[in-house]
């Protein structure tokens, strides 16, 4: 059964806090994020070449954002998953890929090996922005299961009516997928909608 993980910590609002780490080979690229990323007000922004360098990085400048480059000079699939591997203290870390490859098939790869959001090549600084956004202001739960551990790949909430649709009244179940009629008819009850419990309250009694 797979498993709901809250990070332990959050960006939240103001930038000031945040400290991004940059993986980029390419020194021009490297500067070019790291004003982008210093004009929305990070304090502190860390930047290197090398995979060897950011863990060194990683391990002793503590980042909470992470901006890795994807192409033939950097392997971030083997990085992400070195990175969330369930012995790295580090696998928390929100992680901005940004790649040149812009298949369907590609970001997949990306989603399933933990990557937290995605960035096109060329980028502007209006694609920073939301991403920075996305991961300081609405962080995404971690999902553990299934050989997969890494930020929540859901990223649509769609009405599903059929016969497979998940029902939260099984929640002691394994599998609540129920092919009968329940107490429960309307939509499956995800966060944001009514009846959603926040995960402090997950333990409490179900009525």
């Amino acid at each position: 059964m797979a498993q709901v993980i809250a990070p332990n910590t959050q960006i939240g609002a103001d930038l000031s806090r945040c400290r991004p780490l940059i993986v980029e080979p390419f020194l021009n690229n490297r500067t070019l994020l790291r004003e982008a990323l210093t004009e929305m007000g990070c304090a502190k922004v860390f930047d290197c070449a090398r995979l060897r360098d950011a863990v060194l990085s990683i391990e002793n400048d503590h980042p909470n954002i992470l901006f890795i480059d994807w192409s033939k000079q950097t392997d971030a699939l083997e990085f992400l998953r070195m990175l969330r591997h369930h012995a790295n203290p580090h696998r928390f870390l929100p992680v901005v890929v940004m790649t040149a490859y812009a298949s369907l098939d590609q970001i997949a790869q990306l989603r399933d090996v933990g990557a937290t959001e995605v960035m096109v090549r060329p980028w502007s600084h209006a694609m920073v922005a939301s991403r920075m956004r996305s991961i300081a202001l609405q962080p995404r739960l971690y999902i553990q299961g299934g050989g997969f551990f890494g930020p929540d790949r859901r990223r649509r909430r769609m009405e599903y009516l059929g016969n497979e649709r998940r029902r939260h009244e099984n929640w002691q179940a394994a599998d609540r997928r129920h092919t009968e009629p329940t107490r429960w008819n309307g939509p499956e009850r995800r966060q944001g909608r009514a009846g959603f419990l926040p995960l402090e309250r997950r333990d409490a009694p179900r009525t």
